[in-house]
Parts: structure tokens; C-alpha cells; sequence
């Protein structure tokens, strides 16, 4: 996000915001996938009872469980914060904006 001419960092809110998007959206896309690959494992590894491989697929989608909702979250969070930045910077346009207008334009 930096300006090739001057060199300095250019924010702009268009571009947090789609970046906010893809993370939410990514993190709703994991959730099905998840959801039905834990359950999955769950579900084979009860109708394998009495068979050795049977508590590690239980242990596989328990154990993976947590760490994707976590992942997820995290998606969720860097969205959440992404829109917030994006909001923040617009209302500090506005305010510099608004305290230009309102400046002086000079001695008379």
C-alpha cells in the first residue's frame, strides 16, 4: 500500500475492506468443510468399534476440532478488525477534512 511516487504508505479503505471480506469469507468456507470432516471421523469411528483404528479416527476429529474453530475465529477476528481500521481511517479523513473547511484561510 505504498505510494510508487512519494514513497509513503497510502491507505486505502476500498482495499481493507476487500482483504476484510476474503478473511469472513474464508472463515465461513471452512465451516461445512469442518464441520462435516470432524463429524465424519466421529460417525466411522463409532460404527468401527472393537477395531484398533477406531479411537484414532475418534481422536482425529477431536483433536482437530478445536484448532480449525480457532482458525476460524481468527479469520472472523482479522475481519472484524480489518473493517474497524477501515472505519477508523474514514473518520479521521473526515475530522482533518472538517478541521481544514473550518480553518482560517489566512490573515487579512
Amino acid at each position: 500500500m505504498a505510494d510508487n511516487v512519494t514513497g509513503k504508505v497510502v491507505i486505502q479503505m476500498a482495499d481493507l475492506r476487500a482483504s476484510a471480506g476474503i478473511a469472513k469469507g474464508l472463515g465461513e468456507e471452512l465451516d461445512a468443510p469442518v464441520r462435516s470432516a470432524t463429524t465424519t471421523s466421529e460417525t466411522v469411528a463409532g460404527q468401527l468399534t472393537g477395531w484398533s483404528i477406531a479411537g484414532g479416527l475418534g481422536q482425529l476429529g477431536n483433536g482437530w476440532s478445536k484448532p480449525l474453530a480457532d482458525l476460524r475465529q481468527r479469520l472472523a477476528d482479522t475481519a472484524a478488525n480489518l473493517n474497524a481500521n477501515a472505519a477508523a481511517h474514514e473518520h479521521n479523513e473526515r475530522a482533518v477534512a472538517g478541521a481544514w473547511a473550518a480553518a482560517p484561510q489566512g490573515a487579512k
